[in-house]
């Protein structure tokens, strides 16, 4: 038997081998995570332990299938030294670079919620990321070590088949091709998830059959599998939850026509994207959802009772390459970020294109490296005539030492950027300092109140410096006749469980100021990101047609504003009204009354079927409007 099978038990134990360590390394991920998974139970981790199996033999057939091709070839120059060396280096390299992959992402996972895909080397390609990583080799030393650990195991603990030494006849050769034939089954069905026609390869939203939450479904998969499953997929298919457009328009249309009296007036449009600033930062935004807690951003809390707010406002996206097309386009980030996927050539009309036919200069600012995130690439293709970047800031000194430019001294070559613009215009700046690694600059250092964990003082510094760009602002002539929209990017992390669950972790602060005053008061509506643009170019008097996935929060009833994102692993969520629906593509799968179920324990799907119904209807009819016009190019 040994002569015959030899081969296939050894690849059989280095694959255990191997499978021993995915789920060692979902221990970490969990470990390292545990913070973000506080209502996880021993049950419920074992459920989530058992599902990932499934997840990693996925993945372990798909790394190790030229290994074990080339380990069970019917040929005798197998036995030959080099070539076991070279089937060795085909299981060591290929799986220790998947659990590499999977430590590195228990460290990002808090960053995007969500376990890495194939759109990350399209996301960062541009950017010089060696400062980043150092930081973070240093950081979690620990898991370095972990990883150095695996790699060993790899290489001491892979079993050399022992081969029979004689000469083979024609049985010999029978069996192994057998044997070579029969594996191909299994493995085959590894991959897949399954056996039978039945069975449809599994996808990363299957993860969502062994978890409550969406977010635990991060634990259940592994960072590997995520990767091949997205690799060269367009997630973008039709789903045909309506026979006609017409019909999906009837519900909702994303086409805002305005009325035939609408006057435009060319006012300054000062748009302020901030990093990572989360809801929870804020003393008065907390309150408002009956958490009061101490400011991060005294600055932005003081203008914040001057402008228009609303007591629930939200991010479209998770990641900061997701923003940008939802503040300037009105376009939410569902899938996948916009311009990560093949219909980022579509033609798109942005606030700086749309005011722009109407006479307005406009730039685009970032401290970052000019081709970080490809930032500088979407704003050129939305319309923007000029771009500043650290490179045109052109002052190292003021360099964070990982991203960029400190958000201080930018933000004041902003204001003096935007001094060179000729009125009217539109001016966008996208901040970056308050963000990992959580540093402020040296003379700060203890300037500001450190608070509960590390973000609190990295969001007071960029306050600070908002604050200072506005005592700037002030003495300008362009001040009095502009509006600014202050809004976060996405969340961070926060020490609040009730801005950890699904609606909490994408509430951030959306602030429209007019220094005349006449955009301003507390609305106990809904204000999306998307909702942006629809809200400036209904304030100007635009007269032209746009496209929006948003609404004009001044002429919008507070019960008809909404917002839209997109939880990992294929779940929608529809805020609307006070209630939060959550559906999977297919069939609604939760409904909570977000406002006054904070932590979102009280399922109400099944007691009130006609607003789940209603809910669902509306955000088909979204979904689809969505998912046809970016196939088709009709964005614009």
């Amino acid at each position: 038997m040994k002569r015959y099978f030899d081969p296939l038990f050894s690849v059989l134990r280095n694959l255990l081998l191997a499978l021993v360590l995915y789920t060692v390394c979902r221990l970490v991920f969990f470990a390292e995570n545990r913070e973000l998974f506080p209502e996880v139970s021993r049950a419920v981790f074992g459920r989530l332990m058992q599902g990932g199996l499934r997840f990693d033999i996925s993945a372990l057939m798909y790394t190790n299938a030229l290994y074990m091709v080339l380990a069970l070839l019917p040929f005798r120059f197998r036995r030959r030294r080099g070539w076991q060396g070279l089937v060795k280096g085909l299981y060591v390299v290929p799986n220790f670079v998947a659990f590499a992959a999977d430590l590195a992402d228990s460290v990002y996972f808090p960053f995007s919620n969500r376990r890495t895909t194939f759109t990350i080397f399209r996301q960062f390609g541009g950017d010089d990321l060696g400062g980043v990583f150092l930081h973070e080799f240093v950081a979690h030393w620990y898991l370095v070590l972990l990883g150095l650990g695996i790699l060993a195991a790899l290489i001491f603990l892979y079993r050399r088949p022992r081969f029979y030494e004689g000469r083979w006849d024609w049985k010999d050769y029978a069996v192994h091709l057998a044997v070579l034939v029969a594996v191909i089954y299994p493995v085959v069905g590894g991959m897949r998830g399954g056996f039978g026609v039945t069975v449809r390869p599994i996808a990363l939203n299957d993860a969502n059959l062994y978890a409550d939450r969406p977010l635990q479904a991060g634990v259940v998969l592994n960072t590997a599998f995520s990767m091949y499953r997205t690799l060269g997929d367009d997630s973008f298919q039709d789903p045909h939850y309506f026979e006609t457009e017409a019909e999906a328009q009837a519900i909702f249309d994303p086409v805002h026509v305005p009325a035939d009296t609408t006057a435009f007036r060319a006012k300054n449009v000062v748009i302020l994207i901030l990093e990572s600033f989360s809801a929870s930062y804020s003393g008065l935004l907390t309150e408002l959802q009956g958490l009061p807690q101490p400011t991060h951003m005294p600055f932005l809390d003081s203008l914040s009772r001057e402008s228009l707010v609303f007591r629930n406002s939200f991010a479209n996206g998770r990641v900061s390459i997701e923003a940008l097309p939802s503040v300037m386009c009105g376009l939410p980030s569902l899938i996948e970020p916009f311009f990560l996927t093949p219909y980022a050539q579509n033609d798109v009309r942005g606030l700086a294109r749309e005011l722009g036919e109407k006479g307005y200069s406009s730039a685009f600012f970032h401290g970052a490296a000019r081709q970080s995130l490809g930032l500088a690439g979407f704003a050129n293709n939305t319309g923007f005539q000029k771009q500043y970047s650290r490179e045109s800031y052109n002052n190292e000194a003021d360099y964070d030492g990982t991203w960029g430019i400190w958000d201080e001294p930018f933000l004041q070559y902003f204001e003096r950027g935007i001094n060179e613009l000729k009125p009217p215009f539109i001016a966008t700046v996208f901040t970056l300092s308050s963000h990992h690694p959580f540093n402020v600059p040296a003379q700060y250092e203890n300037a500001f109140d450190p608070g509960t964990i590390p973000m609190h003082r990295c969001v007071a510094y960029s306050d600070h410096a908002i604050r200072k760009f506005f005592e700037s602002a002030r003495k300008e002539p362009w001040y009095e006749d502009t509006i600014f929209i202050i809004t976060g990017d996405h969340t961070n992390r926060t020490d609040l469980p009730e801005y950890q669950t699904d609606c909490g972790r994408f509430r951030i602060p959306i602030i429209f100021y007019t220094p005349d005053g006449s955009l301003k008061g507390l609305r106990d509506g809904i204000a999306q990101q998307t909702d942006i643009k629809p809200t400036v170019l209904g304030w100007l008097g635009y007269d032209q047609p746009f496209l929006s996935f948003g609404v004009d929060l001044v002429r919008t009833a507070d019960e008809d504003t909404f917002a839209i994102n997109y939880l990992p692993n294929g779940t929608f969520q529809l805020f609307q009204d006070g209630w939060l629906l959550q559906f999977d593509g297919q069939q609604a799968t939760a409904l909570y009354r977000f406002q006054t179920d904070l932590m979102l324990e009280d399922n109400r799907l099944g007691a009130e079927p006609e607003i789940a119904a209603s809910l669902t209807l509306k955000l088909k009819a979204l979904l689809q409007q969505y998912i046809t016009r970016m196939m088709e190019n009709r964005i614009s």
